[in-house]
Order: C-alpha cells, then structure tokens, then sequence
C-alpha cells in the first residue's frame, strides 16, 4: 500500500431516517457534490429506510404519514424499474447507499436478506443485515461499515420484584421484529476484521443520550469503531466522544419543517483520512434554500 492511498481522503454523505425519501437523499448528495466539486465515496442510511417494496404492506405509521406525504412511499420506485429510479440511480459515476434496518420498514422482505446485498435493479442501495459489514476500496485503505439495526427491547434492566420481573420477560419476548435482542447484539461482529464505520438504527446510553440503549454501549466498546451512527431519537447529538471512544454522530428524520425547510442535523459528510474522522453537518451552503418539498424534484433538471 503505497502513502497516497493510505492517507487518501473519503467522504460519505451520512443520513438518518428518511421513510421512504431516497430521491431527497440522492438530491442532496448529488447537489453537494456539484457545490463542493467532491466525489462522494457513499451514502450511509442508518435505518427506517422506509423500506416497503409492497405499499400494500405498510405498518401503520407509515401508512399515517404517507396520507400527508406521498415520499413516505418512496422505496418501491427504487426497488423496481420505474423512471425515477432510472434518474437518479442510473447516473454515470452514481454513489453507492449502504443502509441497515430500522424499526419502520418491511420485516419479512429485510429478513430475506442473510448477507449484504443490493435491493435495486442498479445494485446502488445496499442493506446490510444485522451483525453484517461490508468491505469498501479493498485495494486501497480498506474502510468496513458494520450494520446492526432495529430498536431495543423497552427494558434493558434486570430489576427485582414480581411485577419488574414480569415487565423485563415481557419486554423480552420480541414478537414485534422491530426489536433486537441482548444475545444479538453481544454475538454480533465477533469477527477479527475492525469495523471503521458502525451504523445502528437506535443509539447508544451516553452522557448526552440517556435514553439511549445500554446493550449498544457495550456493542460499541467491545468493537471500538472509529465512527458511530445512529438516527431514530429525533435527536441531534455530536459530533462527540461516545462509547468505545469512538465519534458519535446522531442525526434527526430526514423531512421538512411546516414552513417548507429542511430539518436541520438530518444530514452530514462524514469525511476519513488515515486514521482521523471528522463530521461536519451542512447548513450554510446556498443550495440548501432551493431545496422545497414540492419542487426539489426538479432541482437536477
């Protein structure tokens, strides 16, 4: 490996939730590349992709939402031929998006999956399975992105008494599939290989996320990644130290305020050179106050 190559920079557009908007995501992208005149390395999604290829199998939020914005529905015109996948997915030079799963999405279509694979007729969108990673650039300075996606149980504690007992089983029996369980997240990545990039849906229990999951924390200081993402909490937090000493990075829903703008901290580059990390979220750039929920469509004419 020659010094070029190892000190070579990536940069990654990094997003949380977006239910459905991956024509908003690949806009964005594609709009800050023409901005910075940057080659985007990929697109991290961290979950509630918004991954439904049936509409008809909506879970019922999504089916809520998806009355008062029809992006919600997004997904099945990029999982199948259409137009608008074409658009933006069949670009010359087009980045790839790696996504895990998040707590709204289609759990027997993402359970089809046992290993990363892509899920769109352009082999752009890549779902990495829970306690999976993929290796990106392996002829140069490797990068490995994990995925373990899905929300804990409502109880992490042990706690005594009867009826806290009886709270803890029932919070662990994990009939909903939205869930991961304490086994799978200790079991996960037990592999030799570094993880670079750990992208989970929740976030892990840290100063500046009480709510966070305990299980997560002691994912992330077993593996000690050099970045971790998350979305889920409607929250902004860091960049900052989390658990494993890595940079903590928790990002809003991708979506528009009522007065027609975007949300601030859903979205972020997330640049690596050698063995730094550094995230910067995007909130002065011009292009940004052309971009509308009803006319963002156009903005790549």
């Amino acid at each position: 490996m020659t010094m070029d190559s190892y000190n070579q920079q990536h940069h990654f557009a990094v997003f949380g939730d977006i239910h459905g908007r991956i024509a908003l995501m690949y806009t964005l992208a594609y709009l800050w590349e023409n901005e910075s005149g940057i080659k985007l390395s990929g697109l991290l999604q961290v979950g509630d992709m918004g991954a439904f290829p049936n509409p008809f199998k909506l879970d019922n939020a999504t089916q809520k939402y998806a009355q008062i914005d029809p992006d919600e529905l997004g997904f099945h015109k990029f999982c199948t031929q259409t137009d608008e996948g074409e658009f933006y997915l069949a670009r010359q030079n087009t980045p790839n998006t790696y996504f895990i799963r998040g707590n709204h999405e289609d759990f027997d279509y993402l359970g089809s999956f046992s290993m990363p694979e892509t899920v769109d007729p352009w082999q752009r969108l890549h779902f990495i399975p829970d306690g999976q990673q993929i290796t990106l650039f392996k002829h140069s300075k490797r990068i490995t992105i994990g995925g373990f996606g899905g929300i804990p149980p409502s109880t992490e504690h042990r706690a005594r008494g009867k009826k806290a007992r009886k709270k803890y089983r029932k919070a662990h029996r994990h009939a909903d599939r939205s869930f991961f369980s304490e086994l799978k997240a200790k079991s996960a990545f037990n592999q030799s290989e570094k993880i670079d990039i750990l992208m989970t849906h929740a976030g892990p229990q840290c100063p500046d996320l009480q709510c966070g999951s305990i299980y997560l924390t002691e994912l992330a200081k077993r593996i000690r990644p050099k970045v971790h993402l998350f979305g889920h909490h409607h929250q902004v937090i860091g960049p900052c130290q989390g658990p494993g000493n890595s940079l903590l990075v928790g990002l809003e829903h991708l979506n528009f305020k009522r007065n027609g703008e975007l949300k601030e901290g859903a979205w972020g580059i997330l640049t690596l050179s050698g063995d730094s990390a550094n995230f910067t979220s995007p909130k002065n750039l011009p292009f940004l106050k052309t971009v509308k929920r009803e006319t963002y469509r156009s903005l790549l004419n």
